[in-house]
């Protein structure tokens, strides 16, 4: 763990200060600074993970673009740019939300921030592929571990997670299939709540006329060695039979949507040969040696 001042000796140093400034840029025109996790300090921070191997995308559309093929499977799909920052487009970026607040979620002022007490993913890239636009919401995971027990603080905040959900988590209004034996409190054990809030997001985004995207995904992206994260616990593991956390809620999406699911091994994610030949490629591999080899990643 690193001193919290210090924290920039967690990103890979070819790109820290670029990371540092990224974060931290807000103009007037409305582009927010970006929060750092709690443990952005911590050698098992997921969100730095992300950053890590994402960043070296966020202004190269050559390699973003051969990311999107690889880790989707097609072909000749074209990043563009999701944001601008700094005066420059990004390809990709982190901690994103849509403009319209469609699951309910901001303060009385009307606000929501990016990273914090809010359904902001991970990171976010658009593309077009054969002449529709499309964007992919992703979640990064590294060391987590979900308690299948909510504690008394999480439980509180249901009352507040019931009046914002309510009409957005179950066909025709969401993305859980009509007939599922399922209410929406039983997502509220993590990792089914994060899983179900994204799903939310991708569902009424592509839904919506003005968003101007076709077709909206999540893909997650996960250590295939944490077996831990993928254990599927609490009642939808009950009422699913799955042992993957990651199938059981997959199986819970309303047929037509249930493709918009994408779950990916952080390994395969980036065993392709554009990202191997990057610069940045060999310092990722000795510094996440666990995720590139069989060896399991440690908790934090």
């Amino acid at each position: 763990m690193l001193l919290r001042e210090h924290a920039a000796a967690n990103f890979h140093p070819d790109y820290a200060d670029k990371i540092v400034a990224f974060f931290a840029y807000k103009d007037e025109a409305g582009a927010q600074a970006i929060d750092w996790h709690t443990r952005a300090n911590h050698g098992a921070s997921s969100q730095v993970c992300c950053v890590n191997f994402l960043f070296p995308m966020v202004h190269d559309q050559a390699l973003a673009s051969s990311w999107i093929d690889h880790v989707l499977g097609l072909r000749g799909a074209e990043a563009k740019p999701i944001e601008n920052r700094e005066g420059r487009d990004c390809y990709l970026t982190f901690e994103w939300f849509p403009e319209t607040d469609y699951l309910n979620e901001a303060n009385s002022n009307g606000e929501r921030s990016r990273g914090s007490n809010s359904t902001s993913v991970d990171a976010a890239v658009r593309y077009r592929y054969e002449g529709k636009e499309y964007l992919t919401l992703i979640e990064w995971k590294y060391t987590e571990a979900y308690s299948a027990i909510r504690h008394a603080s999480e439980i509180a905040g249901d009352s507040t997670r019931l009046a914002r959900y309510s009409n957005l988590w179950k066909r025709p209004h969401g993305p859980i299939r009509a007939d599922a034996p399922v209410q929406l409190p039983d997502f509220f054990l993590n990792p089914w709540y994060q899983l179900l809030r994204q799903q939310m997001l991708a569902y009424h985004c592509e839904l919506d006329p003005l968003s101007g995207f076709d077709r909206v995904d999540v893909l997650h992206i996960s250590p295939s060695e944490n077996e831990s994260l993928k254990a599927a616990k609490g009642e939808l593991a009950r009422i699913t039979g799955a042992t993957d956390v990651f199938d059981g809620f997959k199986s819970l999406l309303a047929p037509e949507f249930s493709d918009r699911f994408i779950s990916v091994s952080t390994r395969d994610a980036f065993s392709f040969p554009a990202f191997q030949r990057h610069q940045s490629f060999e310092w990722l591999r000795s510094r996440y040696e666990s995720i590139f080899e069989q060896g399991a990643p440690k908790a934090a």
